[in-house]
């Protein structure tokens, strides 16, 4: 699977509507399991933008099927809201 092959786009939030770019995407050796790094941006103004790191896990029929992506875009909203900073989340079956 490839960076583009992942449906992630934007998301809004509490703190706002951030745009999701995913950077890169690697399978786990039991080939079910995918560790996603996204980078998460919005605009602040005219002239800033705050850029957020996160990395997820994740497993393959969640990046592939709409139910599953609605789980991830949970775990990344919850993540945003209750958070500052870079992190990570283990997203498996959430």
């Amino acid at each position: 699977m490839n960076p583009q092959d992942v449906n992630l786009h934007t998301i809004d939030t509490s703190k706002g509507s951030w745009e999701i770019f995913v950077q890169s995407v690697v399978e786990a050796v039991n080939r079910n399991q995918f560790f996603v790094t996204l980078i998460l941006e919005r605009n602040i103004d005219d002239e800033h933008i705050e850029s957020r790191r996160l990395k997820l896990s994740v497993l393959g029929s969640e990046l592939t099927t709409p139910s599953g992506r609605i789980g991830i875009f949970n775990s990344i909203r919850n993540w945003v809201e209750t958070t500052e900073g870079d992190g990570a989340v283990n997203s498996l079956g959430s």
